[in-house]
């Protein structure tokens, strides 16, 4: 009989937004030391679809690859399925490491089955015995046993995974929500004070405890929506430094790198802009108000909180493919409030990082289906290796271009954008 009691998962360290570089650090392992060569060449995975299939039947005579726009000679090709060399052309060399890592984050505040569906397609159907994978949610990561997926059955670690993910889901979504709570109850006690409506101190006094709610006219009820509507800011915050330190880390990864990141489509409460200038109108003598009202136009705009220039440049030169799956979700109506989609800043950051690393981006309502067809875009795929042409330009980045020629033209071809020269 299997011992019950060994741990299937165990836990990294902490885990806050995509903060994750830290965390993660001890469980990766350190990188191989380069071998003494002139030039090391250059390794580019590559996948070539017609639609939806993968073409498996390409030689190595079929690609064109370009380096900053000028051409380079193919040495080597490697066709990889799943883990398994399949075939090889080119001189004997050493061949590509094909072992597996896989990272799933999941920032979510609301426990969704279909994730559960998509952890069942993950034991089931793509990681295998010797594949590494590490589980990140909302509160902390973890990593899965290297002998557990010989030692378990796929049933048994997907309801571990799924018990772990839906608790922590749950236990860290609490403040976010209490935070859209609050927000929605004062926004509808702001929106109230216009044109008639109820004040902003009886609206909050059957909503908040009385000692709380003492004393508060409409500048302290708007002064304590702004605060928690930069509270919820620094909740969601996307810090640049740790996303790069993270691809940092995946650099000294070997083989193949995978991260998937299930995104959830986020709907901040907010005072219409019909509100705020009819309270602009009828509060037009008090400059408090007035003033706190104009600062909120500001807290409502959103700018991209890291440069996805930098740090896709970044992902792609660690050799990472990352795939980002949206999970879009439609807005509930909340009467006395306007409920803002706020992922403007956060989507078109990690599309981007999905395109230059060979990923891809699925916006679906079933997080299920969009991790299928995710997982399935890695499975398999191409390794073209060549010698960097020698440049005067120095270190930096260079980018990387691949095409089929002749007939395949029509093919879809996915790879990392470039490296950095170094």
């Amino acid at each position: 009989m299997r011992n019950q009691a060994t741990p299937r998962f165990s836990v990294k360290g902490a885990f806050f937004l995509l903060g994750v570089a830290a965390a993660l650090s001890s469980s990766i392992p350190a990188s191989p030391g380069v071998q003494a060569s002139a030039v090391a060449p250059i390794e580019v995975p590559v996948r070539v679809f017609d639609g939806a299939k993968f073409v498996d039947r390409l030689k190595i005579e079929d690609f064109e690859v370009l380096e900053d726009g000028y051409p380079v000679s193919v040495d080597t090709l490697t066709l990889i399925k799943g883990r398994t060399v399949v075939r090889r052309e080119g001189p004997e060399a050493q061949r590509p490491n094909t072992s597996r890592t896989y990272y799933l984050m999941f920032q979510t505040v609301d426990w969704d089955p279909k994730l559960g569906e998509a952890v069942d397609h993950l034991f089931s159907s793509v990681l295998a015995p010797g594949d590494t994978m590490t589980l990140v949610t909302p509160t902390k990561p973890y990593s899965l046993q290297k002998e557990a997926l010989a030692t378990r059955t796929p049933a048994e670690l997907s309801k571990a995974m799924k018990d772990l993910l839906k608790k922590d889901i749950q236990n860290g979504g609490g403040q976010y929500k209490e935070i859209t709570r609050e927000l929605t109850r004062l926004t509808r006690s702001i929106s109230g004070s216009q044109a008639g409506g109820r004040t902003a101190t009886e609206d909050i006094e059957g909503e908040l405890d009385t000692e709380s709610a003492a004393g508060f006219g409409l500048e302290q009820t708007i002064d304590h929506y702004r605060n928690a509507l930069m509270t919820m800011e620094s909740i969601r915050l996307v810090d640049e430094k740790k996303l790069l330190a993270f691809a940092g880390l995946l650099k000294g990864v070997p083989g193949q790198k995978t991260v998937f990141l299930f995104y959830a489509r986020e709907y901040r409460p907010e005072i219409s802009p019909k509100a705020i200038q009819s309270l602009i109108s009828l509060y037009q003598d008090n400059p408090t108000i007035q003033g706190n009202l104009m600062d909120l136009f500001q807290l409502y705009k959103h700018e991209t909180t890291f440069n996805a220039e930098r740090v896709k440049k970044a992902f792609a030169d660690a050799g990472v493919v990352f795939h980002f799956i949206f999970m879009d979700k439609k807005s509930q109506r909340v009467f006395g409030a306007y409920m803002r989609e706020q992922s403007e800043d956060i989507f078109p950051g990690f599309r981007e990082i999905a395109a230059a690393t060979g990923g891809v981006t699925e916006t679906s309502q079933n997080p299920a289906a969009a991790f299928v067809k995710a997982s399935a875009a890695s499975q398999d795929y191409y390794v073209l290796s060549y010698i960097p042409p020698a440049s005067g330009a120095g270190p930096g980045f260079r980018t990387i271009e691949v095409k089929v020629k002749g007939a395949g033209a029509g093919y879809s071809v996915v790879n990392r954008i470039g490296y950095f020269a170094r």
